[in-house]
């Protein structure tokens, strides 16, 4: 399952956003319960901020809230990173490859964020 950060992190003014992505979490985990005597994994990866069209509407959306611009935002984003940048959506499939993967047969029921070391 691919989440989000607000499912732990909760975004202000996205009560419908953080709700579906904490509900993923325990869909999950309710998965990893169920599913484990089948050998069924079941984890979610909890993305931080990324560069995607949603992101970028997002953004938008806020700078136009805010008076300043969409660059302005990404800015401000990108300053919340220990290494001052947003993560690319290749990234985030790495882990989910790996997830997919063999090796990753006794990793299950977590939630496993990739954030850039973003509390």
């Amino acid at each position: 399952y691919t989440a989000s950060t607000a499912a732990t992190e909760a975004e202000p003014q996205a009560c419908g956003y953080n709700t579906s992505k904490a509900g993923l979490c325990g869909l999950m985990r309710s998965v990893a319960q169920d599913g484990g005597e089948y050998n069924v994994t079941s984890n979610a990866v909890l993305p931080g901020w990324v560069k995607t069209e949603m992101a970028d509407r997002s953004a938008k959306a806020e700078a136009e809230a805010r008076g300043r611009t969409p660059e302005e935002i990404w800015k401000e984003r990108a300053a919340l990173y220990p290494a001052k940048r947003v993560l690319t959506p290749e990234e985030v499939a790495h882990t989910i490859l790996f997830l997919a993967s063999e090796e990753s047969s006794g990793i299950s029921g977590e939630s496993i964020r990739v954030s850039g070391g973003c509390p």
